[in-house]
């Protein structure tokens, strides 16, 4: 894990919040597909940080006990979000809201995790 108590606004990062659902529109999913008798799937991607894509420069210290002969000094630049980090979770956001929206899905006025695709 990244060590995010070390990272300054405005050096290490610009922005680092990215839109959380919103309890009532959670809430009036479950009630609809309730009413609709749909089946409601959930998910956790434990790995999921690992796919944002990261605008800044990075780099974080090896991690204890990672030895390499003859670069004991030496940081490492990272290339995607690691879990840890600041932005990690806005990164991720924009990365997924392109995809949805590639995919012909719109973003919903009122919450900015609600998407909607009309087939």
């Amino acid at each position: 894990m990244a060590r995010d108590f070390s990272e300054q606004e405005g050096i290490d990062y610009e922005e680092n919040n990215s839109p959380t659902s919103r309890y009532t529109t959670i809430r009036s999913l479950i009630s609809l597909a309730a009413t609709m008798g749909w089946n409601i799937h959930q998910m956790n991607v434990k790995t999921n940080f690992l796919n944002g894509m990261i605008n800044e420069e990075v780099y974080i210290e090896k991690p204890q006990g990672f030895k390499i002969n003859q670069r004991e000094a030496h940081v490492y630049k990272l290339k995607k979000d690691l879990y840890g980090l600041k932005q990690a979770p806005r990164a991720l956001y924009a990365r997924m809201d392109a995809y949805l929206l590639r995919l012909g899905f719109a973003k919903s006025s009122t919450n900015p995790n609600l998407y909607n695709r009309v087939v």
